[in-house]
């Protein structure tokens, strides 16, 4: 009797995050194909998954204005109005593929005259201007950072968020020691900014348990102490609970102090910085030979399923209204993570075809379309191999 309750339980997380994944990849390849759109880039197909296709339509099909005498004059259709210039070729546009396929890992968005030149095609992505071509590959993260500061907006609306500020203090804790109280608000740690509670428990957790420099502000006067965090569990901290700010939305909570609308949206705003600059963070302390947080780490999708299931299964415990905020904020942490992921310079991402339009900008001609796609090829077959390697340290963890 109790096997199916077990089961559901983890079906039930594992198709919420197919679902989370697919929203941020259709978000992400909205902004491609809007921006494509916007360009006059013809769009060949717009896919949700990856693998053969389950389904899809035809959509409207576009007409464009062409005079190049050298185009194919099976898609031309003589176009004569009033006015000489009107007088010219009018090239009817295939209609954009919409498409599901089989395997809910990606997506993407294809466009034509992308890895060719096509002189005269004016849908055509390499007829466009450099900073076209640009806007059309950094829409798709432009879309994801818009789409995680709206969820992180309501998110704060509905419920709020806590600030490094000393709230209640534990008796003879490190903060205590140090000579904290009520009211003191944390600016800085070992130099560095904090602006958000996330903020600060990633400095803390990041300190392995050394001693750090600590700013505080009282009655608007900065002090500077030194303070030893303790561990608890696989989090460190310095012994006191942080003052929580309501959302203006939050009806639970009459009385209490609560963040205004200006706050919820800087705070929305440097939740949006916090998480493009965490994963260069992590990057950073990976690369000189830093011990990383626990929990921290690069994850596939088989490692975000089963975050997702563990996350699920303890917040189902207090309500679908608590479990339905929790999955809205992975949603926006998965957006900025991805955001952040396709403008990294790495062959076959955005970044990386950013990088080649910002020497086209610079040099004035184009890098050969053979050797930019050459580094692209390059690029995937090391990304596959990556996640592959990904995957497998990710079911290896969850055994």
């Amino acid at each position: 009797m109790n096997i199916i309750p077990a089961f559901m339980s983890t079906l039930i997380p594992i198709l919420i995050f197919i679902l989370i994944l697919g929203i941020v990849v259709f978000i992400h390849e909205l902004g491609h194909f809007v921006m494509a759109r916007r360009a006059g880039v013809f769009v060949e197909e717009f896919a949700l998954g990856m693998g053969p296709k389950l389904f899809g339509f035809k959509g409207k099909p576009r007409k464009q204005k062409d005079t190049d005498p050298e185009a194919e004059e099976s898609n031309l259709i003589w176009h004569g109005d009033s006015g000489p210039d009107n007088i010219g070729f009018i090239r009817v546009e295939e209609s954009t593929q919409f498409s599901l396929r089989l395997f809910p890992i990606g997506g993407f968005c294809k466009m034509r005259g992308t890895d060719e030149s096509l002189p005269g095609d004016p849908g055509a992505l390499s007829g466009k201007k450099v900073y076209q071509r640009a806007l059309v590959m950094a829409g798709g993260s432009l879309f994801n950072f818009v789409a995680a500061f709206a969820l992180f907006f309501v998110l704060i609306l509905l419920t709020g968020y806590s600030v490094a500020e000393v709230h209640t203090i534990g008796v003879g804790s490190p903060a205590y020691h140090a000579g904290l109280q009520a009211g003191d608000r944390i600016t800085h740690i070992n130099g560095r900014r904090v602006a958000l509670f996330e903020d600060f428990s990633l400095q803390l957790n990041m300190s392995g348990g050394q001693p750090l420099d600590v700013r505080f502000v009282r009655d608007g006067a900065a002090h500077d102490v030194a303070i030893t965090p303790f561990q608890d569990g696989s989090s460190f901290r310095l012994g006191f609970l942080a003052t929580r700010y309501f959302g203006l939305l939050n009806r639970g909570a009459e009385g209490l102090p609560r963040v205004g609308f200006w706050g919820t949206f800087t705070t929305s705003a440097e939740m949006i910085l916090f998480n493009m600059r965490m994963p260069f963070t992590m990057l950073a302390r990976f690369v000189t030979g830093q011990s990383l947080p626990e929990g921290a780490g690069v994850m596939g999708p088989i490692g975000l399923a089963g975050e997702v299931t563990q996350v699920y299964q303890q917040v189902i415990e207090y309500g679908i209204l608590d479990t339905l905020l929790t999955m809205l904020f992975f949603t926006a942490l998965l957006n900025a993570a991805l955001g952040v992921m396709n403008l990294l310079p790495i062959p076959a991402m955005d970044g990386a075809r950013l990088v080649f339009l910002g020497i086209e900008g610079i040099r004035r001609k184009p890098v050969s379309p053979e050797r930019e796609g050459m580094v692209h090829m390059v690029g995937f077959v090391m990304l596959i191999l990556l996640a592959v390697f990904i995957a497998y340290r990710d079911i290896v963890r969850l055994l």
